[in-house]
């Protein structure tokens, strides 16, 4: 067990700090011994949960009642699926040590040699797959709550894990994403009474956690791990994170908060993530990680007694969801060959999905695992007029008897947008009195781009709300000047015709920092401040962030957003580093803007290719 700091070294160390709002004397004690560390009583229990969960409805469970692991719910992890073939302090996954019998599935480590040079073996099941093309992959979204029953395992040297692994974004399950990670429990391999849970997120593309140990008792004596039944379950939303041992909430991280401060995050990342679930034995992860196990106590086995998720009553389980998340069809998607729009909802193995339309067919679309199965192109029915919406329905049986129905409301768009209005006003852009001009953009519209060259080269505008309206923003002009230009929108049937329109800028207001040597009549000045630059542009991986020393980061306040083309905010940042490195792979490819505020002022403003 850790020990813990005492008084007169706790009163040392918050005379010598510098402190801030998150130096509390818990984020002290936290920082200092590695994680939190508290004592939680519970109770035995004689037998496991029903399978009704007041407030919530069962979307998933294995209870293991067949004689042989079910191959449409969990995927055998092998060394190279998901890994790289290498053993990790000489154990490696074997296929083969998860096995189903008499009720209840075994996850075992044992002394063989599944690769040369690794002598020992574990096992893992998981709902996901990056290499088996068989397995139909599927996850879980917040808020949402999964548990398990199980009996564990207490040998040196030798660990298991339950916790629920983030596999791209909610608008691309199975794909690349930042690192979402939340550990139900983890075990050190030596005290058969504790479990380590903990949080794992990414801000700025930085993998940073937040952990926490409990030591289990019950009635006073020291809660075995290894000869009790004992239900882990997991509760998480976009606000919190709750664990639970035997029906009792034992820790609750508010994200809401601030962490600690030796967590290098000034925030929490919500876990919006679509999580799989993962179950597995090996080396001890937490603690001392190095141990080395005695082959005497081979084999060991994590037994689970069930697996279970569930979706809380009020939220959908399996929404309707668009691809592009814009609802609309084009008049000319008439066929399965000319339609390119997707639409999907969240995959369950086991539930049945029936789509209906009075408008619209829908068919498979072929896809690469781990694409999720219910993903499906649609296109319109003969017959159908454009210029109006129709509802496509989704009805949803779970294997356990819930039910779920949900509509959407899809417009047919006759056609590319018409010529938009001359109605583009002036707004200022920062602090140095430059302007850009706003068009207000209908509900279908989805970009709009503008040209300073008759239409030779177009560029995007940015989107976003101004005083309740959607609106395209573009160009940074110079104040007091004649701008000539052209401007398109265009929804997902193509583009409008171009409107070529004039407007002169305002004057500059009294005070402003206009520098006169700058003319910018025709050009777009968003990447040249003598402030702040960014590089490389196009970026692959890493942006840097470039902030010149009379900025002073660290005392100036500085706050950084980033957006998409859709006006959607995909990062937000403290800067307190006059170098700043931004690891942005997870990004999908596209253009993405860049704000630098200060103080609720917009200091810089510009865009960047993502490659």
């Amino acid at each position: 067990m850790k020990r813990l700091i005492f008084l007169p070294a706790w009163l040392f160390i918050m005379l010598t700090l510098h402190l801030q709002a998150q130096f509390t004397p818990w984020d002290i004690i936290y920082c200092i011994n590695g994680g939190e560390n508290k004592s939680m009583g519970i109770s035995k229990l004689d037998g496991p949960n029903p399978l009704e969960k007041p407030g919530w409805n069962l979307i998933f469970n294995d209870e293991f009642g067949s004689s042989s692991l079910n191959p449409d719910k969990w995927n055998r992890s092998t060394p190279w699926d998901d890994g790289d073939g290498n053993c990790v302090h000489g154990f490696v996954e074997n296929p083969a040590n998860a096995t189903v019998d008499s009720g209840m599935a075994s996850i075992t480590n044992t002394l063989e040699s599944y690769l040369p040079g690794c002598p020992y073996s574990g096992g893992e099941i998981k709902t996901f797959s990056v290499s088996d093309t068989a397995f139909k992959s599927f996850y879980f979204y917040a808020p949402g709550y999964i548990e398990a029953r199980v009996k564990l395992i207490n040998r040196t040297g030798q660990g298991a894990a339950f916790w629920l692994w983030g596999v791209g974004t909610p608008e691309n399950p199975g794909t690349p994403g930042p690192w979402n990670e939340i550990d139900i429990f983890e075990l050190n391999g030596i005290n058969g009474n504790i479990f380590n849970g903990s949080y794992h997120w990414t801000p700025d593309g930085n993998h940073v956690s937040q952990n926490h140990s409990i030591y289990l008792t019950d009635s006073a004596r020291i809660y075995d791990l290894s000869a009790n039944w004992t239900i882990f379950g997991l509760e998480w939303d976009s606000g919190s994170i709750k664990w639970y041992v035997n029906n009792l909430l034992v820790k609750v991280l508010d994200l809401h908060g601030i962490p600690p401060y030796c967590v290098a995050s000034a925030y929490y990342d919500p876990p919006l993530a679509p999580f799989s679930i993962r179950l597995n034995t090996r080396n001890n992860t937490v603690g001392n990680q190095s141990a080395v196990p005695n082959p005497a106590d081979f084999p060991q086995s994590m037994q689970v007694d069930y697996v279970r998720a569930y979706k809380k009553i009020g939220e959908k389980a399996s929404p309707v969801i668009m691809q592009d998340h814009q609802y609309q069809v084009c008049r000319t998607d008439t066929s399965f060959a000319t339609s390119h729009k997707l639409i999907r909802t969240r995959f369950y193995p086991g539930a049945v999905y029936s789509w209906s339309s009075p408008a619209f067919e829908l068919g498979p679309e072929p896809g690469l695992i781990p694409e999720p199965p219910e993903k499906l192109r649609i296109w319109i029915k003969p017959g159908i007029k454009p210029g109006n919406i129709y509802p496509l329905y989704l009805h949803t049986e779970f294997p356990q008897g819930y039910t779920e129905d949900d509509t959407t409301l899809i417009y047919i768009a006759p056609a590319p947008p018409e010529l938009p209005p001359d109605d583009f006003l002036p707004l200022p852009f920062d602090s140095l009195c430059y302007f850009s001009l706003s068009a207000v953009l209908q509900s279908e519209i989805e970009t709009g781009e503008f040209s300073l060259d008759n239409g030779s080269s177009w560029r995007l505008g940015t989107i976003k709300n101004v005083q309740g309206s959607r609106v395209c923003l573009f160009g940074n002009f110079k104040p007091g000047r004649e701008v000539q230009f052209a401007y398109r929108v265009a929804n997902e049937c193509g583009y409008s015709p171009a409107r070529f329109s004039t407007r002169t800028m305002p004057a500059p207001s009294p005070g402003c920092k206009w520098p006169d040597a700058v003319n910018d009549t025709i050009g777009n000045r968003e990447n040249t401040s003598p402030l702040i630059l960014l590089s490389p542009n196009p970026v692959l991986d890493n942006l840097v962030i470039r902030l010149s020393g009379s900025l002073q980061p660290q005392k100036n306040n500085l706050h950084l957003s980033m957006y998409d083309i859709h006006g959607r905010c995909v990062l937000k940042s403290p800067l307190t580093e006059n170098l700043n490195q931004l690891t942005l792979s997870y990004l999908h490819p596209g253009l993405y803007c860049i704000l630098i505020i200060q103080d609720n002022r917009i200091l810089f403003k510009s865009t960047f290719l993502k490659q």
